[in-house]
């Protein structure tokens, strides 16, 4: 359970989420001076990825704090408060492809609490993410409103939390309704129900694989984007499921953009990694094979990125900005979004406990706990570099920002309930 460390770290994130959108006329200035120096303002959505990382560390936090503690019925109502905002000021809109991040927080939310108006938000980022634009072999691209058709790691790692999470959490509750009756009368798992949805998640994780991983280092770059074609009009949800197959084949001309090794790039990828891995493990307990159909292993590729990632955990527990960079500035988001990738590597049973990995993920996690902890003061989470503005575009400056206090926290408590599975 959560000591005072971890309270006031939930406590200060629980202040920063009741707070992310009032915008001072000090950071309103200051967005102005940004905006006319081309650089990245903050967004209107309440939705945007910043909120969605503080969404996911008090979600995360809620299984580590007692039913009866006054800090969790706090933490459930600023998170109930916050998707109220949403709705009445901003009209529950979703524009953009980060928001399901946050979805990903309403999922884990809506696992506790049953509550119906969670669910219905659930199923409308569900709907966005299915209709999200791709390129032609079927990768979301990040942000397609500027007319590009990159890939980011980011929007793959949010999107694919989310389809994982959601995929696994219309199973469960089919599996509840069809409880007592015969195995063989249990078809909610074939493909007509879900094969065209784990077929598009899928593919977002072979695709980058293929086009955005170094096949030298096993490193991912920030993103790529493939070029020659631009036939953006097909239709994915009806047409994803009979081209896995086919885009596993193929091979197609890239450009890879961004830094290798990039720490939130690295994040991003496993955070989705993780989720997805854990719903591959769960159909084949269950039984299905869809991962053969591609002869592509979710779970393996995991268990590569953490050994590589691992390899370049700092003598201090944490990781770099860009990981390779031992040396250099340490970043607790991409040490938050690491370590809460290991941690459900553990809590899914992804990493099995009889694997040559295991000890090493349990003591890095150890060590990522106390760097993240040495790095906070009075719950604010410090030495968090700042936002990206575009492939390759980081300014160094780090400090407190909604992406590293979110990560660490949620690192932090997927640590603390690893082994409660």
């Amino acid at each position: 359970m959560a000591d005072n460390r971890t309270t006031s770290l939930v406590d200060e994130t629980i202040r920063q989420l009741d707070n992310i959108m009032n915008i001072t006329p000090r950071q309103a200035a200051k967005d102005v001076v940004k905006k006319a120096m081309g650089r990245s303002v903050r967004s209107k959505d309440p939705m945007f990825w910043p909120s969605g990382m503080l969404i996911l560390g008090l979600v995360t936090s809620l299984g580590i704090l007692k039913e009866d503690d006054k800090l969790k019925a706090k933490a459930l109502k600023s998170l109930d408060d916050h998707l109220k905002l949403w709705q009445t000021r901003y009209g529950g809109r979703l524009d953009f492809v980060d928001d399901a991040l946050a979805g990903y927080g309403v999922i884990r939310l809506y696992e506790k609490t049953q509550d119906q108006t969670h669910r219905q938000i659930i199923d409308r980022i569900n709907q966005f993410v299915l209709e999200a634009p791709t390129d032609y072999a079927g990768s979301i691209i990040y942000n397609k409103g500027k007319g590009n058709t990159c890939i980011f790691s980011d929007g793959i790692g949010q999107t694919t939390m989310f389809m994982a999470a959601f995929i696994r959490m219309k199973m469960i509750i089919q599996e509840q309704l069809y409880d007592g009756r015969n195995e063989s009368e249990i078809q909610y798992y074939s493909e007509s129900d879900y094969l065209n949805e784990i077929s598009k998640l899928y593919i977002q994780f072979i695709n980058f694989y293929r086009y955005g991983r170094d096949k030298k280092s096993g490193l991912i770059y920030h993103g790529y984007s493939l070029i020659g074609r631009n036939d953006l009009d097909y239709d994915s949800r009806k047409t994803i499921a009979a081209r896995v197959a086919k885009e596993y084949s193929m091979e197609h001309e890239c450009q890879r953009h961004g830094l290798l090794g990039w720490g939130r790039a690295c994040g991003w990828l496993m955070m989705g990694l993780s989720e997805s891995a854990g719903l591959e493990k769960y159909l084949l307990q269950k039984g299905k094979t869809i991962s053969q159909r591609t002869d592509f292993s979710l779970i393996q590729w995991f268990v590569e990125l953490c050994n590589i990632v691992m390899d370049y955990q700092r003598d201090d527990g944490g990781w770099s900005w860009q990981i390779q960079a031992i040396d250099g500035h340490i970043d607790m988001s991409a040490t938050g979004m690491i370590a809460y990738s290991l941690a459900k590597g553990i809590s899914e049973g992804i990493i099995e406990k009889d694997s040559e990995i295991h000890d090493r993920v349990e003591k890095s996690l150890d060590r990522a706990v106390e760097c993240m902890l040495a790095h906070t003061k009075d719950g604010v989470v410090l030495d968090a570099l700042s936002s990206c503005d575009d492939f390759g575009v980081h300014y160094q400056s780090y400090g407190n920002f909604p992406w590293g206090q979110g990560a660490a926290l949620a690192a932090i408590a997927a640590t603390m309930s690893r082994d409660a599975k």
